[in-house]
């Protein structure tokens, strides 16, 4: 674990050690701050190393967790998969998509997964069936969004929003210097939703956020042709919001809260010409899920990669994109690249 003392980490931590046959070996931390690394290591029983090289060196280790500002994501990743180890990386992967596709050609054989913990939970899987894509859990959905199970028709519209009132005191997403902003933040969610859900990238974007020197919070629209759009909002000044609707030609499926809690049902919303119903999904850790999907890629099962590199990389060209329309003032074109 790179990062041993965020507060991301005080989730993935726990997770690794409940997964079978995984073991928290390491944790690192910044040159000269291995006191409070050691204080996360001895809850696990894990060597401390001070500083990250450190641990890359470490030849128990096998992968290694990237939980660091996003400004450091790429320059670790690439670190840890030059010294052979496989690398989970907290989302967003990258915040270009020329360097999601460094990080994919310095993998080789070796597993990288970006950290979308919500694709795991069994909600998704449930939400996925209901759009009538198999019973493949929740990686990308395939064609255009005709699938039947759900009764909702053709996918034409996506509603996402994702946002959690932040404190400011301190906090590095609200550090432009380290990748900070709710775009690379909460908005990482919000346009990933669409991505999947139509399983292609949009023709072109639009974009206004608000917020200085970082964004805050932004509205934004995805065009994906033939009738198909997103609709997004994202903020780290109110909430706490984590929904998302799929709204096809004869309903709907809307998820209340991404965002569950260990011990918080999963409630989906069906709405269709025939009525309204719940569907109730028991609760479950998506932390835990995500690592022990991720275990399994490295233990040769790729199926298991909910999300996959080609996917991190659209997700970043999306994120480049609204950042670019938000400064033109205008609709950006993804179709002439």
């Amino acid at each position: 674990m790179l990062g041993a003392t965020s507060h991301i980490a005080g989730r993935v931590l726990p997770a690794v050690g409940r997964v079978p046959g995984n073991v928290v070996e390491a944790v690192a931390s910044r040159p000269g701050r291995v006191a409070a690394a050691g204080e996360v290591a001895r809850r696990f029983g894990a060597r401390v190393h001070d500083g990250y090289d450190a641990l890359l060196g470490d030849p128990e280790v096998d992968a290694v967790y990237v939980a660091l500002p996003n400004s450091e994501h790429v320059t670790w990743a690439l670190r840890a998969l030059e010294a052979g180890k496989h690398v989970l990386v907290e989302k967003p992967m990258a915040l270009s998509e020329q360097d999601c596709l460094r990080i994919g050609r310095a993998a080789g054989d070796l597993v990288v997964m970006e950290a979308y913990m919500y694709r795991f939970h069994p909600q998704q899987r449930k939400v996925v069936q209901l759009l009538g894509r198999g019973e493949e859990g929740c990686g990308e959905a395939e064609g255009r969004g005709e699938g039947e199970g759900g009764g909702i028709g053709e996918l034409r519209v996506v509603r996402a929003a994702f946002a959690y009132p932040t404190p400011v005191e301190g906090n590095i997403r609200f550090d432009p210097a380290l990748g900070g902003g709710a775009t690379w933040d909460v908005g990482c969610y919000a346009f990933d939703v669409p991505l999947w859900a139509f399983g292609v990238e949009p023709c072109r974007v639009w974009a206004r956020f608000h917020g200085d020197p970082v964004d805050l919070g932004a509205v934004a629209v995805l065009d994906f042709g033939d009738g198909r759009s997103a609709v997004l909002d994202y903020s780290l000044e109110y909430g706490p919001r984590a929904h998302y609707e799929l709204q096809g030609t004869r309903g709907s499926i809307s998820v209340r809260n991404a965002w569950t809690t260990p011990h918080e049902d999963g409630v989906i919303t069906v709405v269709t010409l025939d009525g309204v119903r719940e569907e109730v999904v028991p609760a479950a850790d998506a932390y835990e899920l995500q690592v022990a999907a991720f275990a399994d890629a490295v233990r040769g099962r790729r199926e298991s990669l909910v999300v996959p590199l080609d996917h991190s990389v659209r997700v970043a060209r999306v994120g480049e994109a609204l950042i670019r329309a938000n400064a033109v003032g205008d609709w950006v074109d993804l179709t002439s690249r």
